[in-house]
């Protein structure tokens, strides 16, 4: 496998989704004027695409004055943590799947549910004039949904990972002379979206990269990208496609979502010029916290 590394930093797990979280329930009083009190409820969130921590922040004490929350943005997983263990954020905003392999490999955390449950959907991200290419991965991924392989790689790859087993590697499709599919990936997410120590890809996510590749008779090559470079990396072309970007999931409204009065497009952090695959995954979002 060919692997690029532009930068080994986590992409963003909670997106338009997770900006409209709240504290859960959690809530403190606020000073006057509106600013931040040192009772703030600080909650760890990977670094977004197209939404800066400063303005998310601003949204949150606009739309929801209510909600005494504080975001702040980490570059990795593993910062997060470190940042939790610190006390300096008392929650991870994390998709169930990554709670539950954190969990299962340290006993100190729990996961609290979010109020009402918001699920981010997964697609591909491309370039507007990439339609065609747009077109072939919707149809694979139908294709995949109907013939039951989502399914199995989702069993494979996220239910049936055993407590302490590391996501498997997997072989991508690769012909020498050949130009191959580039995709971006953040390979920081276990088990959804992972590079191993020694540069290979492995889980749920390069699973469906191989089977892809394999049924569009496309060679793939994963360059691994930062969380809010994503965007850059496809319009400058190092890259054709970005794999994952993600939409809140809402039921009472296709096009906003929102919980405690803080509302948004769905597509807000989606950069301008980027189209979307239809969705092959989601997962609800959670509160990774110390018990």
């Amino acid at each position: 496998m060919n692997l690029k590394k532009a930068a080994a930093i986590l992409v963003s797990c909670a997106l338009a989704g997770a900006l409209l979280v709240g504290c859960g329930g959690q809530q403190a009083a606020q000073k006057e004027g509106g600013q931040d009190s040192k009772d703030a409820i600080k909650t760890g969130m990977l670094a977004q695409q197209n939404i800066s921590e400063e303005k998310l922040n601003e949204m949150i004490k606009e739309k929801s004055p209510q909600e005494n929350i504080k975001i702040i943005y980490f570059d990795n997983l593993n910062a997060m943590q470190m940042g939790l263990e610190s006390g300096s954020i008392v929650q991870m905003d994390l998709f169930k799947s990554v709670g539950k392999y954190l969990i299962d490999r340290n006993t100190k955390l729990t996961a609290k549910d979010i109020d009402n449950h918001p699920t981010d959907e997964f697609c591909f991200g491309l370039r507007q004039e990439e339609d065609s290419l747009k077109a072939d991965l919707d149809k694979v991924i139908k294709d995949m949904k109907a013939d039951g392989t989502l399914d199995k790689l989702t069993k494979q790859y996220i239910t049936d990972l055993k407590p302490g087993e590391e996501p498997p590697a997997v072989k991508l499709p690769f012909q020498p002379g050949e130009v191959p599919l580039r995709i971006a990936v953040t390979g920081d997410l276990p088990p959804l979206d992972f590079v191993k120590a020694d540069g290979n890809a492995a889980g749920f996510n390069t699973a469906i990269l191989a089977e892809i590749g394999n049924r569009l008779h496309r060679s793939i090559e994963v360059v691994q990208v930062a969380s809010g470079a994503r965007g850059s990396a496809l319009m400058s072309k190092k890259v054709d496609v970005v794999f994952w970007t993600l939409l809140p999931v809402s039921d009472n409204n296709p096009d906003k979502v929102g919980i405690k009065g803080l509302f948004m497009p769905r597509d807000a952090d989606i950069p301008n010029g980027m189209i979307l695959s239809d969705p092959y995954y989601k997962d609800e979002l959670v509160h990774i916290v110390k018990k």
